[in-house]
């Protein structure tokens, strides 16, 4: 990816990834950026790192984070990148009133607090993340579905994942983020058909559920030719920088054998079985029960 490509990668990955994060230390103000992920996805937050040519990246357990702490990089390097490149989701209220705090932090001698500015900050922590029960969406930018943005999101948020040893691409996002799932789906209804001898697949077969306990909202595409048919070429042209590409791939082979027939031959239900098994966590370094990746031999 080119800078700008890349830049809009990052952007959707914050959405689906990153969190601002404002606390006190007795009476000092603090702030810290983070995305966190899984260990094995370490390599994608040096990139950004690399990118950005600021912050830090830990290594604790099974969780790898990269951090920006430091006021003048946030300054600088974070706010105008994400000024330029916007988050779409509710995390764009957490990061105006994370950069809030920041520049009072710029513009202040101390990060000590008054009992009167210990009341302000308050205030502001109390309702970021999950804390937030008021959401202006008037205050966050319309949204402009960006292919890369999109893959970072999807890096985040989007699972390939199997039921019954069939495929399925699907999307979630609390009830709060409905604009956003909205906007995707409707993005993903416009992509072209890529392979047109299937004759009656048509993208409009999205489907939307809502978990009402959770309050998660999930898109879902769970037909083979309509996968096949329009979703597979888009993705295969996008150039995945987390691991979430090889459950992809091997995602992508169970959705082939799916449609051309292979996967109703025993050698092919078999890879099917084994390849569904191995995906997402089975994968996993770290799972105790870990998957042999299979043999495409």
């Amino acid at each position: 990816m080119n800078r700008e490509q890349f830049s809009n990668f990052i952007s959707g990955f914050i959405d689906g990834e990153g969190n601002f994060q404002v606390y006190l230390d007795r009476l000092y103000l603090r702030v810290m950026f983070r995305i966190r992920l899984h260990v094995d996805d370490v390599g994608v937050l040096h990139k950004i790192k690399d990118f950005l040519g600021v912050g830090r990246v830990v290594i604790s357990g099974d969780s790898c984070v990269f951090i920006i702490s430091d006021v003048n990089s946030l300054l600088n390097v974070l706010f105008p990148l994400i000024d330029k490149y916007k988050l779409y989701t509710t995390k764009w209220l957490d990061y105006i009133d994370f950069k809030s705090v920041v520049l009072f932090l710029a513009n202040s001698n101390t990060s000590r607090l008054s009992s009167s500015q210990l009341e302000w900050a308050v205030g502001i922590i109390s309702n970021m993340n999950l804390q937030r029960k008021i959401y202006n969406y008037d205050l966050i930018p319309a949204i402009t579905v960006d292919p890369f943005w999109l893959l970072g999101f999807i890096e985040g948020e989007g699972t390939f994942g199997f039921k019954n040893l069939s495929p399925y691409f699907q999307i979630g996002q609390h009830i709060k983020n409905l604009r956003v799932i909205e906007a995707i789906s409707s993005y993903l209804q416009l992509l072209p058909k890529s392979f047109t001898l299937t004759q009656h697949s048509k993208i409009s077969q999205i489907h939307k559920t809502l978990n009402s306990r959770t309050q998660v909202i999930v898109i879902s595409i769970i037909d083979i030719d309509v996968l096949y048919d329009y979703l597979l070429l888009f993705l295969l042209n996008m150039p995945f920088q987390t691991r979430k590409a090889e459950d992809f791939y091997f995602w992508s082979l169970v959705l082939h054998l799916h449609k051309l027939g292979y996967f109703y031959m025993a050698e092919g239900r078999k890879l099917a079985y084994k390849i569904s098994a191995y995906t997402n966590k089975g994968r996993y370094s770290t799972n105790p029960n870990q998957i042999e990746c299979p043999s495409l031999s």
